[in-house]
């Protein structure tokens, strides 16, 4: 091939690649990283996890649910208001027509179930034969009658009755939503962690692959005059070109890449307004973090308080105290009702002698139940969900023990994959370097460079991947421990 025709194919290879080139920054399409692309702030993890804590749907219905739980409490509370209750009974037309007026508060309290009350009564007839004789019990003295009194169970009712079951087991499921809105919390938390350091990571792939495209593209020219003046074969450019080619779509494939890395992230990263804002490149931090060692005696103090940190555990035994309330409750409602109550009254103004004065009133009633099988079912209903909670909790303290050891161990194995893959890029890129310059004395070849140029750069991203692992890891640790991302790493010192 001569070197005009390859001009003209080098030209029609490398026009796509000008047209990208020529693409506007703020395109999703434009080819830029955080090397070549002008001058913005950085987007850091902070700023994703304040974007998460403050507009992520995911939390925001949990906060809802734990709201609900709140309202559940409430209403189990006003079992316990106080409450008036007014009868006014009239006979204007007929023999006897007489008026009677009986008004009463009354307030449960939380008290053993004691139940207060205190009223007014009022009966008198409208004419001589206004109370019939057998209805005298409705009469009152000229100016009412005014009572108060108690009720006491003694045994139903009394240790636990419906109202403060529902207050407990509200009490109970209260907390369950607190530690799901917790769990919630940490996870798209980590989640989010675990996105940004993949968009990041993404942006340095694209960054190896657009450099490894560069170092084709401005070595062209060089073979290009060498060709001409006869010292390098035209074959060994026509290499060159498909080495351009080759990269050129590695580039594409990182774009778009790095393009689903951002959309991701957006799902996190969010406006003011809680819409899902996808970073621009130029908003990518240059590095990734470098990893540390871990400290044993932190690990093993941390790993012993994570089952009760996490939400999990905490979230299962909530619902299992919620059954175990329900159960105490079904076992109170099998014994028999004793309930004492006491009463006092004072008719007051003139009238019959038999009502001047006090009167206090005691009484007992007693409900004995015979089969029971109503409150024996709940019982049993409540016993099995009480075991299956209970079953529940223990997995999860099985399961934050085996994400915490997994975590570990992630996060170790990272540690040292970074190492090696430091090691491995040094390398390559040393025999890369020798390479070149052999080409340029005229004892190498295109080929060989060709391959030594690519795998430096896969062990460049090999490095890439190792340090988004330790990332991940510690996003892991993080998570395992019930620690909030963002803050300083548990047990992790600075890399010696």
């Amino acid at each position: 091939m001569t070197a005009r025709p390859l001009a003209l194919a080098l030209t029609a290879l490398l026009a796509p690649l000008a047209a990208v080139a020529q693409t506007s920054p703020s395109e999703p399409s434009a080819v830029t990283t955080a090397d070549e692309a002008p001058a913005a702030t950085p987007v850091d993890l902070g700023a994703v996890l304040r974007s998460v804590e403050t507009h992520f749907p995911l939390i925001a219905a949990a906060d809802r649910d734990r709201d609900a739980a709140e309202g559940e409490l409430l209403a189990a509370e006003g079992s316990f208001d106080p409450q008036w209750r007014t009868r006014v009974n009239g006979g204007p037309v007929g023999y006897y027509n007489p008026l009677t007026l009986d008004t009463q508060l009354t307030q449960p309290t939380q008290l053993w179930g004691t139940q207060l009350f205190a009223g007014y009564r009022f009966g008198q007839g409208l004419s001589y034969t206004g109370i019939p004789i057998y209805d005298g019990k409705i009469e009152t003295n000229d100016w009412g009658e005014l009572r108060a009194g108690l009720t006491v169970p003694l045994l139903r009712n009394g240790p636990i009755d419906r109202a403060r079951a529902n207050i407990r087991r509200a009490e109970h499921g209260r907390t369950a939503a607190e530690m799901g809105a917790l769990q919630t919390r940490l996870e798209a938390a980590r989640t989010a962690t675990q996105r940004y350091w993949e968009w990041v990571a993404a942006g340095r792939r694209l960054a190896v692959a657009t450099d490894l495209f560069a170092l084709a593209t401005a070595r062209d020219s060089g073979l290009a005059e060498r060709v001409r003046r006869g010292d390098l074969p035209a074959f060994e450019r026509s290499d060159n070109a498909r080495a351009i080619v080759q990269r050129q779509g590695a580039v594409v494939t990182a774009r778009r890449q790095l393009e689903q890395a951002a959309i991701e992230l957006s799902l996190y990263l969010r406006d003011d307004r809680g819409t899902p804002r996808v970073p621009d490149a130029r908003e990518l931090p240059r590095s990734i973090p470098e990893p540390a060692m871990l400290d044993a005696a932190c690990i093993d103090r941390e790993s012993r308080e994570a089952a009760a940190r996490r939400p999990e555990p905490r979230r299962f035994e909530a619902q299992r105290e919620r059954e175990r309330v329900e159960r105490e409750w079904a076992e109170n409602q099998r014994r028999p009702a004793v309930d004492v109550s006491v009463a006092a009254s004072h008719d007051l103004g003139p009238g019959a002698v038999s009502r001047q004065g006090p009167v206090l009133e005691a009484g007992v009633v007693v409900d004995i139940p015979l089969l029971n099988r109503t409150a024996t079912g709940r019982e049993r209903v409540a016993s099995a969900a009480m075991a299956r909670a209970e079953e529940q909790r223990r997995f999860a303290v099985d399961r934050v023990r085996a994400d915490v050891r997994d975590a570990l161990s992630a996060v170790e194995t990272a540690r040292q994959r970074v190492d090696v893959a430091r090691r491995e890029v040094s390398l390559a890129r040393e025999l890369a370097d020798q390479e070149r310059r052999r080409l340029d004395l005229g004892d190498g070849t295109l080929l060989v460079l060709n391959l030594r140029e690519t795998a430096a750069a896969e062990a460049s991203i090999r490095e890439v991947d190792a340090l988004l692992d330790w990332q991940r890891a510690v996003a892991a640790w993080r998570f395992a421990l019930g620690r909030p991302q963002g803050d300083a790493v548990p047990c992790v010192n600075a890399r010696p």
